[in-house]
């Protein structure tokens, strides 16, 4: 079943636009929750307003910051545009993937929206989506962090979207909770390395050595992440699963290793949960973004708020890898074949205005080490390091450019660079196909080459074989 068709109120709102009932703008409106956007835009706009150009954008940034910041943005792009209304709305990723799903099947996408990279591959095979190589060129290519773009320029030699902000996942460990173990994470190069010392930073039931998320779509990172370390890809060169792999197998070995020191009822936690855990001190571990900041500050006593408390630590590589992997949030803005003409242009006119200097900035500081600015140039900006939330997370700003600097932050499910090109690569990833992997292996006991060859019948038999029929 489509993502969104169990939606009974899209299933409806689709038929309704399909038959005719409604319009484009009154769909995109209702999908997209109209009176949400309707509040970030300012007041109702007198009858005249149905002669401007409508745009609708919807991005993945629900912040209370973040939304107040856009609209901030918005407002001041209103006051030079009067003939330009841009409706905004921001929601979680969830929340965008059933409706983007919705909107591609009423044939009524919006404007531009965020998305993922492994949905740019998908729309861009299906033809949804349309090249940006004259927004990237007009905001400043040579600007942009190498690693920003690489992920969107396919082998076509043009760019399919442009990166709004960028940040790179990190394990993060209680510094506080060393004293005494001689654990010294500086040292660790390898998994052997960690699993020494995984047993002295546990201590259950007062904390666990680590947590982690065990709902679909954050095991499916932990699996690619830990499968790129160990030297290996989800995919082969034709883009088949690769799950029988040594590297997979090795991968999913090393899981059952680290399992012992998860907390009890791991594999229901959700992702917050594994922030809140090593906030409140109840993980010594944890995989982490720079947005978990917000979550200390929250949670964690104020004498404990500050990096030297919450460290970032090495991650490692397997038997068989040459260097760690980390997973790179690299959400793009794209631009919608189907949507009108007129529409497209005017969006770009305002994201030319969202990435001036001036602009940008508020949008970045909104989340300030999480919402990492695709400009080489800030970074070497003392106003920009200066932000006192960069001040205070230093060593967390650092630990994210150095993953962007080596090359080894890739999107989710993309161990090489050449996944990035499979075109069922986000049918994968929408799946519980790798996570039911790994829960057969590592809670049920199942024998890995099994559970791997299944995953793997699957992945060719409900997906390959559907894409291809």
């Amino acid at each position: 079943m489509r993502r969104w068709d169990s939606d009974p109120g899209l299933r409806r709102l689709v038929t309704e636009h399909r038959a005719g009932v409604i319009g484009r703008r009154e769909f995109l409106a209702r999908l997209g929750t109209g009176a949400a956007a309707a509040s970030l835009v300012g007041s109702a706009r007198p009858a005249s307003a149905q002669k401007k150009i409508t745009v609708t954008m919807w991005d993945t940034e629900p912040n209370p910051a973040t939304r107040a910041a856009v609209k901030a943005i918005v407002e001041d792009f209103h006051k030079l545009h009067k003939d330009i209304e841009i409706q905004a709305e921001g929601m979680g990723w969830s929340d965008m993937d059933r409706k983007l799903q919705a909107a591609m099947a009423a044939k009524s996408p919006p404007t531009a929206s965020h998305t993922q990279t492994y949905v740019v591959t998908s729309f861009r095979a299906k033809g949804l989506i349309e090249p940006i190589d004259d927004l990237v060129k007009a905001i400043g290519e040579d600007r942009i962090f190498p690693s920003v773009l690489r992920w969107l320029k396919y082998p076509d030699g043009k760019y399919w979207g442009l990166t709004h902000a960028w940040g790179a996942d990190n394990l993060g460990g209680r510094g506080d909770y060393l004293t005494g173990t001689g654990v010294d994470p500086r040292s660790w190069k390898t998994w052997n390395d960690w699993l020494r010392d995984l047993p002295k930073l546990n201590k259950a039931p007062q904390y666990y050595g680590v947590s982690l998320a065990g709902i679909p779509f954050f095991v499916n990172e932990d699996v690619y992440m830990w499968t790129g370390s160990n030297g290996g890809s989800l995919f082969d060169d034709k883009g088949n699963p690769a799950l029988e792999s040594p590297q997979v197998l090795g991968m999913l070995e090393f899981w059952k290793k680290v399992k012992p020191y998860l907390p009890p009822g791991w594999a229901s936690h959700d992702y917050l949960e594994t922030l809140s855990a090593w906030a409140t001190g109840k993980t010594a571990q944890v995989y982490m973004w720079g947005r978990t900041a917000g979550y200390i500050d929250q949670y964690a006593p104020p004498d404990k708020r500050n990096p030297e408390i919450f460290q970032m630590w090495p991650k490692t590589i397997g038997p068989m890898g040459k260097a760690p992997l980390t997973q790179f949030d690299n959400e793009p803005w794209v631009f919608y074949a189907d949507a009108p003409k007129e529409e497209k242009a005017a969006a770009k006119e305002f994201l030319k205005f969202f990435f001036k200097k001036e602009n940008y900035r508020r949008y970045c500081d909104s989340v300030p080490v999480h919402l990492l600015s695709i400009f080489k140039e800030d970074f070497q900006d003392p106003a920009y390091m200066g932000h006192p939330e960069r001040k205070r997370w230093k060593p967390w700003l650092d630990a994210q450019l150095k993953w962007v600097e080596i090359g080894r932050a890739h999107p989710l499910l993309v161990c090489n660079p050449q996944d990035m090109l499979v075109p069922w690569i986000g049918d994968v990833a929408a799946a519980p196909i790798l996570a039911d992997m790994v829960m057969a292996v590592v809670e049920r006991g199942k024998d890995p080459k099994v559970a791997a060859k299944e995953a793997s019948d699957k992945i060719s038999r409900d997906i390959i074989g559907k894409t291809k029929s």
